[in-house]
């Protein structure tokens, strides 16, 4: 009786060791998924800040552009390119922003072309209004913590 129990003992601490391992991986798993989730909020956060900014003011500055790219400079390491993409989309759009409402204030071009310009302002800002689902859709498959 006592060889067999002995004889036992070694796969059965081979059995324990392995699904201790195999817990520890699938907790490391767990931990790695939400350090990157915790390091890619922030950069959703920011430009749906950048969004609101937008469509509250009808216009946005350089301080504002700036801040925006700084609080976004991980991009590349902690998105694909969809998210990149979308968020260079959503700076250069800020300039063209920033540019048609700096000449349209400025006051001094002919009034058809002054309203070409109000124009294609407000179809911008249209489109930043668009913006908030299209950011959703997009950062969504890289902070659900649902997943897998």
């Amino acid at each position: 009786m006592i060889q067999t129990l002995s004889g036992l003992l070694t796969p059965a601490i081979a059995v324990i060791t392995a699904s201790i391992l195999v817990f520890q991986y699938l907790l490391a798993k767990r931990r790695w998924r939400l350090d990157l989730y915790d390091r890619r909020y922030p950069v959703y956060l920011a430009s749906m800040e950048f969004l609101s900014l937008i469509m509250q003011n009808a216009n946005v500055s350089r301080e504002e552009l700036v801040k925006f790219l700084r609080n976004c400079k991980d991009k590349e390491f902690l998105f694909g390119n969809d998210v990149k993409e979308h968020l260079e989309e959503l700076y250069n759009k800020g300039v063209d922003l920033m540019r048609h409402t700096s000449l349209t204030e400025a006051g001094n071009m002919e009034e058809e072309k002054r309203l070409k310009w109000i124009d294609e302002e407000m179809n911008l800002i249209a489109w930043f209004g668009n913006q908030f689902d299209v950011s959703k859709r997009i950062f969504g498959a890289y902070l659900a913590i649902t997943k897998k």
